[in-house]
């Protein structure tokens, strides 16, 4: 059993963060775990910038996949292999499209009389005073590489966006993002280099919402947390597992169950 490695994926948003953004209840089980080097990887929405300040703040620094799969980040030398195109300090593969490409697209529709308005037709003062973020994460959110963030539109508008893009319906916002993003197809991939290098793992995916359901699909332990209206989101899992908490309170619940190094 002890020489099982465990790799966890996890959503954020509603998930590892409560509402106002804290880990402070998962924060003794998030100790435990990096303590058992056991890697934790974030598989989300959020931008590279928004994921970069969560991972230096809570001290992770494994792998990570942002945009809805859009792109795997790997800081460099992580694995034995390059695996990915080098810029920076990363390793980067990239299955979704560039933003560039989505805002192009909007901004014919928008000239067309549709109504779209995502992030990048915002400041971070109007993006800030939507979300509940402060100023300074609304700008790491409208610094996105992959994906847009829409908040008004019309239906006719965003069936034509629907036609070039995935285009997914979050809790609060639509997410579009290219065609070829995938959380399964990133999470599948992170795993394989995985298991290139360790002789025995076991992935743990944790999430709160029907778009976790592709991340869900893609570990051996599919875990749900808890809404914060007291109901589980509706998902298609075999063998899932539901927390009876919300959020971090529910991510630590999860952690203790599935991992025996943690108490």
């Amino acid at each position: 059993m002890n020489n099982i490695l465990y790799i966890i994926f996890t959503d954020l948003d509603n998930t590892l963060l409560n509402k106002e953004y804290s880990y402070s209840e998962a924060e003794k089980v998030l100790r435990e775990l990096k303590e058992a080097e056991i890697p934790i990887i974030f598989c989300s929405a959020k931008t590279r910038r928004e994921q970069e300040k969560i991972r230096e703040k809570m001290g992770i620094y494994h792998p990570f996949i942002v945009e809805d799969g859009s792109a795997i980040y790997i800081p460099k030398g992580y694995f034995k292999e390059t695996k990915g195109k080098p810029i920076n300090n990363y390793e980067i593969i990239v299955l979704g499209t560039k933003l560039e490409n989505i805002i192009k697209e909007i901004q014919k529709l928008q000239k067309k009389g549709y109504k779209i308005i995502g992030y990048q037709d915002m400041t971070p003062e109007e993006i800030a005073e939507i979300t509940g973020l402060s100023i300074h994460d609304a700008k790491l959110a409208k610094n996105r590489e992959f994906s847009e963030t829409i908040i008004e539109y019309d239906e006719e508008g965003l069936e034509k966006l629907k036609r070039k893009f995935n285009v997914q319906i979050g809790g609060r916002f639509i997410h579009v993002f290219g065609k070829g993003a995938d959380k399964g197809k990133a999470i599948k991939i992170l795993t394989k280099f995985y298991k290139e290098e360790h002789e025995k793992i076991k992935t743990i995916g944790i999430g709160d919402s029907y778009t976790d359901e592709p991340l869900l699909k893609a570990v051996d332990i599919p875990a749900l947390v808890k809404g914060y209206n007291g109901q589980w989101a509706q998902v298609n899992v075999k063998n899932l597992y539901y927390a009876k908490e919300a959020g971090p309170k529910g991510w630590a619940e999860t952690m203790k169950k599935f991992i025996p190094k943690v108490k």
